[in-house]
């Protein structure tokens, strides 16, 4: 589990959009789920399919395994919720946009500017650098933050 996440930090993108420090935490939560998970394992498996018997015949379970599997569990769930919370980067605000967006329709048209506030119910005014367009929302197929035009 940690290591699927700690791939996931790491492949989020070329230009993450948190700050470097959320970067940082998020990797190591992964890296905390990741030797969790481990640890959870060797202890539920410690219980569940002990060694014991191997060097003398009749051995018998020793009184801390009951411990072991409550707290085996309890790592499973840490686990879990560190994998959350480094996932939480993924969840950034894209620093792209300053009021810019970039409309497509689905004949291939692209418009990009600045949207302006008042249009009509069921359309959009978008101003480019050369005019005021009015764009019909049923007409937008796609919509993008932009950084520039």
């Amino acid at each position: 589990m940690g290591f699927i996440g700690l791939c996931g930090v790491l492949s989020m993108g070329q230009t993450p959009d948190g700050p470097q420090w959320l970067e940082w935490w998020s990797a190591g939560m992964a890296g905390l789920a990741f030797v969790s998970s481990l640890l959870s394992t060797w202890m539920v498996g410690s219980v569940a399919f002990p060694l014991y018997g191997f060097t003398t015949p009749g051995e018998a379970m020793p009184a801390s395994a009951p411990g072991r599997l409550r707290g085996g569990i309890v790592m499973t769930f840490l686990s879990i919720v560190a994998m959350v919370l480094a996932s939480v980067s993924g969840w950034w605000p894209s620093s792209a946009g300053d009021g810019k967006v970039e409309l497509k329709d689905a004949r291939g048209g692209v418009a990009c500017g600045e949207m302006v506030d008042g249009a009509p119910a069921g359309t959009v005014w978008l101003q480019t650098s050369d005019r005021l367009l009015k764009i019909e929302i049923g007409a937008i197929s796609q919509m993008s933050p932009v950084s520039s035009c």
